[in-house]
């Protein structure tokens, strides 16, 4: 039994003396990630710190702070576009449905297509978020039951 407990006091020095070597260099690794990532940052974000503080030098809590607040500032700016885009997509439908109105030959899929923008419409007064062109249901999304596909019912139209 003797030689079993040598082996185990020889193998946890080793390792011992393997993580004091390792934990160091894994330490410094990731001290060098952080800093590499902050100066990124800093290159990044480079004229708002000349904005917000011209002639001070940031520390990395300063980079954090501007970060935080510069990215604050562009989700609050994101849902201006959100609902400039939702103004775009609901000219766009009126568009399409006024052009469609226009033609003269009204096929099946023509009115498939009317009545699906006019849903569009309807749906677009009651929620400003714009929904999918293609339905699940449609032949571009086709719905599956339990894992397989529903055969497409219609032939799919083409401009050609």
């Amino acid at each position: 039994m003797a030689p079993t407990m040598i082996r185990q006091i020889t193998y946890s020095k080793q390792h011992l003396s393997l993580t004091k070597v390792r934990k160091p260099a894994v330490e410094k690794m990731r001290r060098d990630r952080i800093n590499t990532s902050i100066e990124h940052l800093k290159s990044l974000l480079g004229p708002e710190f000349l904005l917000q503080q011209p002639d001070s030098k940031q520390e990395k809590a300063d980079i954090l702070e501007m970060t935080v607040y510069f990215l604050s500032r562009q989700q609050q700016a994101g849902s201006s576009f959100t609902l400039a885009a939702n103004e775009g997509h609901s000219h766009c439908v009126q568009e399409a449905v006024s052009f469609l109105s226009q033609c003269k030959v009204k096929t099946q899929s023509h009115s498939r297509l009317l009545s699906h923008f006019h849903s569009l419409q309807t749906s677009s007064q009651h929620s400003q978020a714009p929904r999918s062109l293609f339905p699940l249901g449609s032949p571009v999304h086709p719905a599956t039951t339990k894992g397989v596909m529903r055969p497409i019912s219609h032939p799919l139209w083409r401009p050609w």
